[in-house]
This record gives structure tokens, sequence and C-alpha cells, in this order.
């Protein structure tokens, strides 16, 4: 029952965002999320925590907590556009989003019979990017986890995707759908910047610390031969978005499957660390992404 009431508050909020004009509903998000920020307090230490972590010795506490605060900002925007998605018509998202390198994932695709990999992150707003796909006349699929301690979200959630041409696999069991989707000649996104189980996961430096991180892209990729392109949406401005299609990956092949498994998610940690570094206030810090130890309110 708390699940389907979780559901219903997040439906109400659904209508109530879609009244107001696109500023306002941007100005609430800032405010929902600045608001989490001093609330949600086992998530704020995290989001310090691993701040510290990854810049405790570039910057002051003071500046990790102006970042901090400007995570959730970005989060409760993020919400806010997400929920706003089936509502936006192609021209104001043409008009709302700068997009560079097409020409990549053009050549990319003119030059394949297999497809390709997108790499994706939880950084500016993520999930606004499926609509590029409508743009560029793109065949968009990615893997996702579905919610599975609340169905009725999970089912929200997922149409939203639909309506923005985006074609969902579970993330249980995705090697067969992916292959299919290869074989369609579709790019197929995978987000590996969230925190793998410690008996699936590769050990790779991610901000100087051994993150567990899934292996999953690099296996796929090697097996294929299929491209990865790295994908990042960034917010350039405050209802204005960059969506900018990266050079493919140079994965390594020696034919040591393991170490090539290691080195390739290596560079793919590395090329999410970049971007990250350069937009720190825009990627989900919030998520244990070093260990699953709690982190103490004291």
């Amino acid at each position: 029952m708390t699940a389907y009431l979780q559901y219903l508050l997040v439906k109400g909020f659904s209508f109530f965002i879609n009244l107001l004009p696109e500023g306002v509903a941007l100005w609430v998000g800032r405010q929902l999320g600045r608001g989490a920020y001093h609330l949600v307090r086992d998530r704020q230490k995290v989001a310090l925590q691993n701040l510290r972590t990854a810049f405790g010795q570039e910057k002051s506490d003071e500046e990790l907590r102006t970042i901090a605060v400007k995570v959730f900002q970005n989060l409760g925007m993020t919400a806010v556009e997400f929920f706003r998605i089936p509502a936006m018509g192609l021209e104001t998202f043409k008009k709302r989003v700068e997009i560079e390198g097409m020409e990549v994932i053009r050549r990319v695709l003119d030059n394949s019979t297999k497809g390709g990999f997108l790499l994706l992150s939880h950084l500016g707003n993520w999930e606004l990017m499926a609509l590029a796909g409508r743009i560029l006349n793109l065949s968009i699929s990615v893997v996702a986890k579905p919610i599975k301690k609340n169905p009725w979200m999970d089912r929200m959630v997922t149409e939203i995707r639909g309506k923005m041409g985006l074609q969902v696999i579970p993330a249980e069991r995705a090697s067969r759908k992916v292959m299919r989707a290869l074989s369609e000649n579709r790019l197929v996104g995978i987000l590996i910047d969230q925190r793998a189980k410690r008996s699936e996961g590769v050990w790779a430096d991610f901000f100087g610390r051994k993150a567990p991180t899934t292996p999953a892209l690099s296996v796929l990729a090697m097996r294929t031969g299929a491209p990865v392109i790295p994908v990042f949406m960034v917010r350039n401005g405050y209802q204005e978005h960059r969506l900018m299609f990266k050079e493919p990956l140079k994965l390594v092949n020696t034919g040591n499957i393991k170490r090539d498994i290691e080195a390739n998610t290596q560079l793919m940690n590395q090329t999410l660390e970049l971007m990250i570094r350069q937009y720190p206030d825009q990627w989900f810090w919030v998520h244990r992404r070093w260990e699953r130890k709690k982190v103490s309110l004291s």
C-alpha cells in the first residue's frame, strides 16, 4: 500500500508540475532539491562523503558543500523535466538542446551493420537525451533496472520513456535482447556509473579509488565488435542543455579476455571521470559509488 501511495503522490506531482510555465516549474524543482539537501540527511552525507573522496585534496569543504547543494538542485530540475517530457514538442527540444557531434553518430551508423553502444552516465539530465533519437531519427534502446519495490512507478517511468521513442530492455538477462537490438542496427545505451555487486564487478579506478564497476558494456562490446560512443547531456544554463556525442572509444583487444575487460572498463571509468570533473555539480553523487557501508549521521 505504501508503494501505491508513493505512486499516487508522484502522479499528483507530475500533474501539478505540468500545469506550471516551464520557468516556474524548474524553479520549483530547484527549491525541492535544495530542501531535500537539508532534509534527506543520509543522502546529504553520502554526497559530501563522495565529493570528499573525489575532490578532498583539491577543494575546500565550503566548495564541496556548494557543489552538493547544486547536485540536489539539478536532481530536482531533472525530475521536473522528466515528468514534463511527454508534453514537450520536438521544436521545443530543438530550441532547448544544442547538439554536438552529430557527424560522429552518423559516421558510425553509416559504416556499421551491427549497431553500436552508447556509454551513458547519470550526468545532467540523462533522461532528456532520449528525445534526441526522434530528432536525429535514431533507433535507441537502453538497458535499465526496473523499480522492483514499486511496480506502479516502474510502469509510469517506462511509459514516459516509451513516449520518447525509447525501447527499454530490463537489466536482468538482457544480453539476448541487446544482441537482437544490435542486429537491427540500433544503438544500445548502458549506464555503468553505479556501484556493481562485488561478486560481479571489475575493480577499476574512479577518482583515484577502486570502485566495483559493471563489466557488462566491455564484455558486450568485445563480443560483438560494436563501437562504444560516449554520450553526455549537460545543463548549459537554466533552461538549456548541450548533448555531446564523443568519438568512439579505442578498446583494448590483446586476446587476454580478463585483462582486456579490466582495461576497457577502466577506460570507460576514465572517460566518465573526465566529464564529471568538468561538471561536478551535475553528477549523481547521492549514490554510494565506492561502498555499501552506511554513513554515520553523527
